[in-house]
């Protein structure tokens, strides 16, 4: 009997230590995931308009990022902790009247307005919870669609780039 729970006991230790020995492997890796996403606005106003609508959608891949590539399979957590959005190629006279970030399956994580060669780079304020959303449908499905939309002062070709801050924990030893 004395045997019996000896061994119990050295069984149930062991567990433990290896659930502590795994969460003690644990990487954070903080790292910024960015994508491009280029825009070209064509067309002429109808009359009356003030404006030219766009869209334009890119995925942002996981696996496009190196810091990454080598823990795709082991990923615990993404913890997605601001985005940075910059605008480039717009001149002087142009401008952005408004633009819209979706991502396929979150919805809209912000909106931006009056964009302009000037003026454009911005942090938009996005909930910690519409980030967890993001972290979470990136963890899932390894990647994100997102989706640019709005509308601009006339033809012009942009590209929108978006820089989240991000932690990502993986298990090293899983």
């Amino acid at each position: 009997m004395k045997k019996l729970m000896t061994l119990l006991l050295a069984s149930a230790l062991m567990l433990a230590g290896c659930s502590l020995i795994k969460d003690a492997a644990e990487v954070t890796i903080t790292t910024d995931l960015t994508t491009t996403i280029p825009v070209v606005v064509t067309g002429a106003k109808s009359v009356g308009a003030t404006s030219l609508a766009f869209s334009q959608s890119q995925d942002l891949k996981l696996a496009d990022n190196a810091d990454i590539e080598p823990y795709l399979e082991k990923i615990r957590e993404i913890n997605m902790k601001s985005l940075v959005v910059t605008v480039n190629g717009l001149v002087a006279g142009q401008a952005i009247n408004s633009i819209a970030l979706d991502v396929t399956g979150v919805g809209n994580i912000c909106t931006q307005t009056n964009i302009t060669s000037t003026g454009n780079v911005f942090t938009p304020v996005i909930t910690t919870a519409v980030l967890e959303q993001v972290g979470a449908k990136l963890k899932s499905d390894k990647k994100i669609t997102i989706t640019v939309h709005g509308d601009t002062s006339g033809p012009m070709t942009f590209a929108v780039i978006l820089v989240f801050d991000t932690d990502i924990v993986a298990g090293a030893l899983d």
